[in-house]
This record gives C-alpha cells, sequence and structure tokens, in this order.
C-alpha cells in the first residue's frame, strides 16, 4: 500500500494543486457577482447583452 501511494504521489500533489486553483477561481467569481461586477471585466455600458445580465437592476452613476 505504501509503495502505491509512493508512486501515485505526484499524480494527487497536481490533482490538488489544480484543485485549489479551480476553487479560487470559483470563489472569486463569486465574489465579484455579489459585488455586482461584471464577468468579463470590460464593463457593461457598450454591452450588447446588458439588457440580459442586468435585469431590473438601476443604472449606476458610472454606467455599469
Amino acid at each position: 500500500m505504501l509503495l502505491s501511494t509512493g508512486i501515485n504521489l505526484p499524480t494527487v500533489l497536481i490533482g490538488a494543486i489544480i484543485a485549489v486553483i479551480f476553487v479560487a477561481i470559483l470563489l472569486r467569481g463569486i465574489r465579484r457577482r455579489k459585488k455586482g461586477e461584471s464577468g468579463c471585466g470590460c464593463g457593461c455600458s457598450s454591452c450588447p447583452n446588458r439588457a440580459v445580465c442586468h435585469t431590473g437592476q438601476e443604472e449606476k452613476p458610472d454606467g455599469r
């Protein structure tokens, strides 16, 4: 059992690193969504899909 764990250790470490990165990206997206920021980072003033993303929200002074 110990031998098989040692052989798979690099695979387990790489998988753990990828999982941590994935969770960090998800948490960042959730925080940005709660703040009302856009997902693409370019702002909403010139976005053709603004009405789809921000239904029922008032216009903020900076155009977002």
